[in-house]
């Protein structure tokens, strides 16, 4: 009936297709109307109302359903796009995993839980080395598909209640209530081994590793932001001791806070936000403002000095709290600028820091 759009009145369900040829189904059912609820897109299901006797249903049942149906069929549909949206808001397309505005909202949920239950959780933080050769020698399409091995092998290797999550890139996190110290070493060696896997499986050699930092509440941070920094620094020290390894990060996070501006490239009115850490590669902005993934920005990080900025792009969004941003490949120059930005975000921080200290022991 969906494929011919025609609706059935007095229709006999013991031959629909789940009681034909099985004789272990009986049906005491003896009238069914049927109508086809179409949408914008088409077809999207089928309305059906059965009653034990024969022809049960009359027609003026039947006009009153079609003079519904067209609305009952634009809720469902709108109701769908909605869910789809939804999903998409904190799904990322590609692995099927929760991205990263899901991470911090579950890892919100998990500290604060851990507060009132006075628990521990281990975040850990795994950033591949070795991904971008793929990606150079390769393809996309196969580094698309290790980055789905990896996933789906990640996802299956922890526990029902861990949260597994892609941060963005190469970067993934696994959230781990109560997971002891020996038991997330061991843990951050299966890891490595997953991804390796998931290399050789796609490329037929060994060009994949993983480089992981842990990070546990409440001895190391007792927010999503402070956890997270403290195992991507662990991570990054841990790239630091693959000195073979190609395409590594090569500069870890520094924690500061000032004040910079954003300039999103189709709108001219600058955003304030506060510079919480930066990298060679990227950094963190905590703002209001709602920017989605894939903006162009121009960030300045000086008002006194025009030359004191740099061209990113939004990579992830944590909705009206901060934005991550990646900074665009870096020429010879372009790293000179972020070496001056660097050294002047630690020195304007160093002030910001004394200053603060003199207020409170005045």
């Amino acid at each position: 009936m969906a494929h011919n759009k025609k609706p059935i009145i007095n229709g006999n369900p013991s031959v629909e297709p789940g009681y034909l040829n099985d004789p272990t189904k009986f049906s005491t059912l003896r009238s069914a109307l049927a109508i086809p609820l179409e949408g914008v897109s088409g077809v999207i299901g089928v309305l059906a109302l059965y009653r034990g006797e024969r022809d049960a249903f009359t027609s003026d049942n039947l006009r009153i359903l079609l003079a519904i149906s067209s609305k009952m069929a634009l809720a469902i549909e709108n109701a769908e796009k909605y869910q789809q949206a939804e999903n998409s808001a904190t799904t990322d397309y590609l692995t099927g995993l929760p991205n990263a505005r899901s991470l911090f909202l579950q890892l919100d949920r998990e500290l604060a839980r851990c507060k009132r239950d006075s628990s521990t959780l281990t975040v850990m933080v795994g950033d591949m080395d070795g991904f971008k050769q793929i990606n150079d020698r390769f393809g996309h399409l196969e580094g698309n598909r290790v980055l789905r091995l990896f996933a789906q092998a990640l996802k299956e290797s922890c526990r029902e209640y861990d949260y597994v999550a892609r941060m963005g890139g190469d970067e993934f996190v696994v959230i781990a209530p109560g997971l002891p110290a020996d038991a997330a070493a061991k843990k951050a060696y299966q890891l490595r081994e997953l991804a390796k896997q998931a290399g050789f499986e796609v490329c037929a050699e060994e060009i994949l590793s993983l480089s992981v930092g842990q990070a546990m509440y409440p001895e190391d941070g007792q927010d999503a932001e402070e956890l997270l920094a403290e195992a991507d620094r662990r991570m990054y020290l841990e790239k630091q001791q693959q000195p073979s390894r190609k395409n590594r990060r090569l500069y870890a996070r520094m924690k500061c806070r000032i004040t910079i501006e954003l300039h999103p490239e189709a709108d001219g009115v600058p955003i304030f936000g506060n510079l919480i850490d930066i990298s060679m590669g990227g950094c963190y902005v905590e703002t209001s403002a709602i920017l989605t993934p894939g903006t162009n920005l121009k960030l300045v990080f000086s008002i006194d000095d025009g030359k004191l900025h740099a061209d990113g792009t939004v990579a992830r969004i944590h909705p009206g709290a901060g934005i991550a941003v990646q900074f665009k490949e870096l020429n010879r120059e372009d790293k000179a600028r972020m070496h001056r930005i660097l050294e002047f975000v630690q020195n304007s921080t160093t002030l910001y820091d004394n200053r603060y200290y003199e207020k409170l022991n005045r």
